[in-house]
């Protein structure tokens, strides 16, 4: 197929640059929306289009033959557009189309994800920060040119200027109509990324970069390129889906930037990035119309449909009145020729596996993907069956509420195990070394039983390299703190809080309902106290270690040494060389409410141990992995001698430590340990 998307690139005279990135958003798949939502907008007067815009999102390389079907979801996406007709539909995709992929995508670079996109015959992507897992060098390159659609990012600029990195927008045309689709990146980027891109590029506010091109292309200037019709496709969204509402919404900074910040010159907005699953009616900023706001789950879940009644009469623009071409007239109380005058949306659910035999042999494009997909699947199935090691019990991700993983806002089996294996890698023997794993790279389970090296792959799909840095004790206390997260300027990304994992020789307690950047109360490393000046090695991947996810203090480490070896490498080498694995439930962080840290001899000190303090860190006693041990005890001690009881309830505890005469007065460790989770918590103390 013509690599039209560069050949765009050159005629609008945008470079076709990209960047890099090493993690993801979040992964909650909404529901499709039942029925569409119409919009309150201006009357036709004469000759109207109607525009039938289909749009997915955070596909991540989901190439698979059920739970999600590729041929029915993109059978779905072909089926509506052939219903309205090639003639009056757009498809776009707001970004992620690949990285943090399924292993059939995964271990082939994800080219047969891009090979299946090209065969839908897209009209454009918005940039997602997992376009960039691999670099710079790798999206610029092979991604751009394997891909025959434009992707576009408006608020990515050459360094030190404000010219367009990467092609900002895409004019196409629709019975007669000009349609503008402007791409934006999240505005979190910079905690998502490798801090190597920002040498490369800058970073644009996304709402900003949107409206100067809707400005350009609806400003009445022929050289600017000008359209009929703009639409926004953003890869950043809302943090909630249907049935909340709007207002709901509108709470979380970032969204609410783009609904009511965004130009009204754009018809529609297409979001992504937080998974979730909406279709809309917002007020349009200025103006007694509304327009819609849709995001289509995330991984295959859902198609997203916006259908425009456009005026198609007059030879003018949408927000101003200037005509196109000769003869137009300019008369300010005419209907504007790209009015929107009727407007839905509505996310439609993916057709059924079943359905596919039908969507293959009507469709071409679906016959076309039927067949990448089969090839794909086949090759993976040849690379990803080898056992490579066995587990006693499933070792996952934190669960949510409901059951389901990637709960990062709790302690993990998961992630506990891959901080351990950086640990085990790269620590040469040095015992305060600290394996840490940032909850967003760890992106799957493992079974009990064997473990195939297709299974192993899936947990960890960015090619992060391994990397160390070195913090002191205080540094690895406000990486800790951290875990309440805040973007570079202070606001709060979509996800509060994330739970790092770390190797098994680092405990902590911490107070949630303290001031943040307040909220860790102890640390031990082997048992004995941090030592804030002291230097302490941190190895990861290099997304974390160079800042990644608002770990900003991981970015300051001295004598930073990037290993070459990559983590999946070294994920396989590891399980292979273990052989036999099992789940730890034996939690690293515990919430203590008021930590003791002076223990008076022959005087009780009550405490609670495992009761959430605040809003965002919900973890009990208990690990909120699957098979957990229910703790039921809770034990105290000073070196060999018991000091307290408690029984747990629930993961939660109130224990009463009262310390004998005859323990030796000065420092010492309060030790609490959990039965039967294995839990050991030290706290550093002076016995009065």
């Amino acid at each position: 197929m013509p690599k039209h998307g560069l050949a765009r690139a050159a005629a609008t005279g945008v470079a076709a640059l990209a960047l890099l990135a090493t993690t993801t958003g979040p992964a909650n798949a909404g529901k499709p929306s039942p029925q569409p939502k119409p919009g309150k907008v201006a009357a036709c007067e004469q000759e109207t289009t109607s525009l039938n815009l289909l749009a997915f999102n955070d596909f991540h390389g989901r190439l698979a033959t059920k739970s999600p079907d590729t041929v029915a979801f993109f059978g779905t996406v072909e089926a509506a557009r052939q219903a309205a007709g090639e003639q009056n539909s757009v498809v776009i995709s707001s970004g992620d189309n690949v990285g943090a992929s399924l292993f059939p995508s995964a271990v082939q670079d994800d080219n047969p994800t891009l090979d299946i996109i090209n065969a839908m015959d897209i009209d454009a992507a918005a940039v997602g920060n997992h376009e960039l897992d691999r670099g710079w060098d790798d999206f610029a390159g092979r991604i751009q040119e394997r891909a025959d659609f434009p992707y576009l990012a408006a608020n990515l600029y050459k360094p030190g200027t404000q010219e367009s990195a990467v092609q900002p927008y895409e004019v196409i045309e629709r019975d007669g109509l000009r349609i503008g689709i402007v791409g934006a990146v999240t505005g979190d980027l910079k905690s998502l990324v490798g801090t190597e891109v920002f040498t490369n590029v800058d970073l644009g506010d996304p709402v900003q970069a949107v409206n100067r091109y809707a400005t350009e292309l609806t400003d009445g200037d022929e050289a600017n390129g000008e359209v009929d019709v703009v639409l926004a496709s953003y890869h950043e969204g809302a943090p909630v889906s249907d049935p909340a509402s709007l207002d709901e919404a509108l709470e979380n900074k970032a969204f609410n930037d783009i609904v009511t910040g965004t130009s009204p010159e754009v018809a529609a907005l297409f979001t992504s990035h937080t998974h979730q699953s909406y279709a809309w009616q917002a007020p349009v900023p200025g103006t007694d119309r509304t327009r819609p706001v849709i995001q289509s789950g995330s991984y295959g879940a859902a198609v997203g449909q916006v259908q425009l009644t456009v005026d198609n009469t007059q030879p003018f623009r949408p927000g101003n009145n200037k005509g196109r071409g000769k003869g137009a007239v300019k008369d300010p109380g005419a209907q504007l020729r790209g009015t929107v005058c009727e407007a839905t949306a509505q996310n439609l659910p993916v057709k059924g596996s079943d359905e596919v035999p039908a969507l293959v042999a009507q469709y071409p494009r679906v016959a076309e993907v039927q067949k990448l997909t089969a090839e794909a699947l086949e090759q993976a199935e040849i690379i990803g069956s080898r056992v490579i090691a066995n587990s006693s019990g499933a070792v996952t991700r934190g669960l949510k509420a409901d059951g389901s993983p990637d709960n990062r806002a709790v302690e993990s089996t998961m992630s506990n195990m891959v901080a351990q294996m950086f640990y085990d890698t790269l620590s040469n023997g040095d015992e305060n070394f600290i394996g840490v794993q940032n909850p967003g790279g760890t992106r799957a389970d493992l079974p009990a039983g064997d473990i195939s090296y297709a299974a192993a792959a899936a947990i960890l799909p960015f090619a992060n390299t391994l990397m160390t840095t070195q913090l002191t004790g205080a540094q690895v206390k406000t990486m800790l703190e951290q875990q309440w997260q805040s973007n570079a300027d202070g606001s709060t990304p979509s996800r509060p809080y994330l739970q790092l994992g770390l190797s098994k020789n680092v405990t902590y307690t911490y107070d949630e309902s303290r001031p943040a950047g307040d909220r860790i109360t102890s640390i031990a490393v082997n048992g004995q106290p941090i030592d804030p000046a002291a230097l302490y090695t941190i190895g990861s991947g290099n997304f974390l270690i160079t800042g990644g996810d608002n770990f900003h203090v991981l970015a300051d480490g001295q004598n930073t040494r990037d290993t070459g070896a990559s983590d999946l490498a070294a994920w396989v080498d590891w399980l292979q060389t273990q052989q036999n694995i099992s789940p730890s439930f034996a939690r690293g962080a515990v919430s203590v409410k008021e930590t003791p840290s002076t223990l008076t001899a022959g005087q009780a000190t009550t405490f609670t141990v495992g009761a959430p303090q605040g809003a965002l860190q919900l973890d009990t006693l208990d690990m909120k992995s699957a098979d957990a041990v229910a703790n039921t005890q809770l034990v105290a001690s000073i070196g060999d001698v018991q000091v307290g009881t408690a029984t747990v309830a629930d993961g939660k505890a109130t224990i009463t430590v009262t310390v004998p005469d005859s323990v030796a007065k000065g420092a010492a460790m309060l030790t609490l340990k959990a039965a039967p989770s294995g839990t050991v918590v030290s706290i550093p103390v002076t016995i009065a």
